[in-house]
């Protein structure tokens, strides 16, 4: 069992096999058959035994086989430190101002280092901080450096002239504007360079960036990218892509 650790560390450090619903499930579902597999066959091996084995005949082979474990223990990482070094990460949603795309209480997978060689596109969903939060929010990109972000009729967003794009999430379609009509106000902004204009997709319970104490999110507050739901109360939600 302690060997197989170095090998599936390997294969979750130069894979991304934390990054997709399929592969994770996959992954994770043969190591606890593997883990499950190796005691099974142990207690196999000891109920057919009609005689206790003998003593090792060389115990120099078993203390150099501990002092390998011991140190392939501490070279490859498991647990914390593979998801840090991966970059991926778990989380809980703690609002419904992203629903219908993740709604308050499931839980997603996220790329924590989906930025840090390129910047967020229009319409992507990001993790990012903010100075009134003391954790992680998720909103989506809809204006970058450059854009025109205006407020629209019937209170709709619209940005370099038109409608936000409404993408479907797990088959739902996306709210583009607050159904009830009392979305707040904003003035037609100009996004500057390093800038980014965000909002919930749930826009009618959603503080963002149309609300002048939330303002634009700067580019070094961007922590990460969500990828898919791993946990959700509805069944067909489960490994939905967030896009």
């Amino acid at each position: 069992m302690a060997l197989t650790f170095p090998f599936l560390s390997l294969i979750v450090l130069f894979t991304r096999v934390f990054f997709s619903s399929w592969s994770l499930a996959s992954f994770l579902g043969a190591a606890i058959a593997w883990r499950l597999f190796i005691p099974a066959e142990a207690a196999f091996s000891a109920l057919l035994a009609k005689k206790s084995e003998p003593p090792l005949p060389h115990p120099r082979l078993s203390y150099t086989a501990l002092v390998i474990l011991t140190v392939l223990f501490a070279i490859f990482p498991t647990g914390g430190q593979l998801t840090h070094q991966t970059g991926s990460g778990a989380f809980r949603i703690p609002s419904a101002s992203m629903c219908p795309t993740i709604c308050k209480g499931e839980r997603i997978v996220a790329d924590r280092k989906a930025y840090n060689n390129k910047p967020p596109q229009r319409g992507d969903i990001v993790l990012t901080t903010h100075q009134l939060f003391g954790e992680l929010l998720i909103k989506r990109v809809i204006g970058v450096p450059g854009d025109l972000v205006a407020p629209g009729p019937e209170n709709t967003i619209l940005v370099n002239g038109s409608p936000l794009p409404i993408p479907q999430i797990c088959g739902t379609n996306l709210r583009v504007r607050d159904e009830n009509g009392n979305g707040p106000s904003f003035q037609p902004i100009k996004i500057p360079e390093g800038s980014y204009f965000m909002v919930g997709d749930n826009l009618g319970n959603s503080l963002d960036s149309r609300f002048p104490e939330f303002g634009l999110v700067p580019l070094d507050q961007i922590r990460g990218k969500p990828l898919f739901l791993y946990w959700s109360p509805k069944l067909s939600r489960f490994g939905c892509p967030i896009r």
